[in-house]
């Protein structure tokens, strides 16, 4: 019978009350023993793990990330070491599949994907990183920011011994309320210019200034920092990948859009797998018109595996655009479709393909345009488009809804309510006077609507009386009025594709 490992949680703490207990209940089924380093607090940090079952130490904080991870390395015993910061949980895995990681003789250790939450918290970034590893006296953090265990586990074992598992770890300590409450950003550059002084051409302290530029929104100075970090590489570095990546973005973010595309285009002769850079050498040749040659790219980029710094939802509207502007309705539609269901409450695709009909570019299918999220979901989306003001879009939702009612025959209640909606909402549509005959006709329809709404729930459709053919009818009529009389002129155009995305 094989051996059962055993793990420790090592955290080092300072003023996390408000997060250790998340931090710490998020693991504790999983692991056997938890080691919380208190640095200094002046809060109930300390006590309020150790009521959490932790064994709490005391250490003197000398500036130095690394000497403090090492400290609460040594006060581990289990086999396994697992390290988190307060302000971090381990997003939920299932106890079996965790116990197969562990029981992996060939690795020594496990990069895990970070989950950074930016900002207010709507935005996010990824990192990848080793938290999880064997516990053995020589796996010791180095560097006293942005410290890492990964270069003592590769020297050990000749380049090898780290695998990535399919662990997320959520990060809350980028949040702005966080970073301003402890002034990590002085914080950590006060660290990363002492040890400049004395290793001024080192390309990880460069890196970690880099991000710190970054999270600032100082990017001049951040890819200065990447740029010269990068030129004291070899590209066998853990965090060589997030170096290249991130002069992209920063190219990116300065207009420096022939730079970005020559650069992503020879990055990938090194790293053809990574998505991002395809993704990035995408967007630059979309934003230089380069269209199919953005097609490719972007296809590229959504079909590869791993995290990517937009959800695929955004990368298919993107593409939709490219097919769009290159004439490719077909393809468009398709993406644009594709885009809606992976999100329905994203509706920048559902405006482009309202775009397209307006322009005749491609017959609707009213079936399968009304099938891209439940009919609860078009309910609420409907409901927040009135409250907005986007009248004309919440009527084509509601039209969608009821259409997707009738061609699933679920009568009864929702198809009149939905159409009782309909015909309420139809009264805050504003107009020009020119369009005045054409409101009437909605308004008159809207009431026809209900009606036949009414007799199909008292099963009045028939052959010699096709209610619900008709009801079909007037709904085609009244979405393609909207849609051409009543909607703006929809066309691609820029939306924040990577507006606070593409972060450190």
């Amino acid at each position: 019978m094989a051996k059962k490992e055993t793990i420790s949680l090592c955290l080092i703490v300072k003023n996390e009350e408000e997060f250790i207990l998340s931090c710490i209940n998020s693991v504790k089924h999983l692991v056997d023993e938890i080691i919380v380093v208190d640095t200094g607090s002046h809060d109930q940090t300390a006590s309020i793990a150790g009521a959490a079952g932790a064994k709490v130490f005391h250490f003197t904080w000398r500036g130095d990330f690394s000497e403090a991870r090492n400290f609460a390395l040594e006060q581990a015993d289990c086999d396994w070491i697992m390290v988190l910061d307060a302000d971090e949980t381990l997003a939920p895995v299932g106890s079996e599949e965790f116990k197969q990681l562990l029981s992996d003789t060939n690795v020594e250790g496990y990069y895990l994907h970070i989950k950074n939450y930016v900002g207010t918290g709507q935005k996010v970034t990824w990192d990848r990183v080793v938290r999880l590893f064997r516990n053995k006296p020589v796996y010791r953090f180095t560097g006293a920011i942005h410290e890492q265990v990964a270069p003592a586990i590769l020297n050990e074992n000749g380049g090898s011994g780290l695998k990535t598992a399919p662990l997320v770890i959520e990060h809350y300590g980028y949040l702005k309320s966080q970073v301003v409450k402890k002034d990590k950003f002085n914080r950590n550059k006060t660290i990363i210019y002492q040890e400049l002084q004395n290793n001024p051409n080192n390309p990880f302290l460069l890196y970690c200034l880099a991000v710190e530029h970054y999270q600032e929104g100082k990017i001049s100075e951040g890819l200065q920092s990447l740029e010269k970090a990068l030129r004291g590489m070899h590209g066998t570095e853990g965090y060589f990948e997030d170096v290249v990546l991130n002069i992209a973005v920063g190219l990116l973010k300065l207009g420096r859009i022939e730079r970005l595309i020559d650069f992503t285009s020879k990055s990938l002769e090194m790293l053809p797998e990574n998505p991002n850079l395809l993704l990035l050498k995408g967007i630059g040749n979309f934003n230089t018109k380069k269209y199919l040659e953005a097609v490719i790219d972007l296809n590229g980029a959504f079909e590869k595996e791993g995290n990517k710094a937009l959800p695929d939802f955004k990368i298919l509207s993107l593409l939709g655009d490219a097919y769009n502007l290159s004439a490719n309705y077909t393809e468009a539609k398709n993406s644009y479709l594709r885009a809606l269901k992976k999100s329905s409450r994203f509706l920048y695709p559902l405006t482009q393909l309202i775009g397209l009909i307006q322009r005749d570019k491609f017959s609707v299918s009213i079936e399968k345009l009304s099938r891209f999220t439940s009919l609860q979901k078009k309910k609420e989306i409907s409901g927040e488009l009135v409250n907005t003001g986007e009248i004309s879009l919440a009527l084509i939702i509601l039209l969608l809804s009821i259409y997707d009612v009738i061609s699933d025959n679920k009568q009864g209640e929702n198809l009149l309510q939905l159409s009782a909606s309909y015909s309420e909402t139809i009264s805050l549509l504003k107009f020009s006077s020119e369009k005045y005959l054409s409101f009437e006709y909605l308004s008159v329809t809207a009431q026809e609507i209900y009606k036949f709404a009414a007799l199909m729930e008292k099963g009045y459709d028939s052959c010699f009386f096709p209610v619900k053919k008709r009801l079909k009818i007037l709904v085609e009529n009244s979405l393609l009025l909207l849609i051409k009389e009543f909607c703006p002129s929809y066309s691609p155009g820029p939306f924040a594709f990577t507006s606070g995305t593409f972060l450190m």
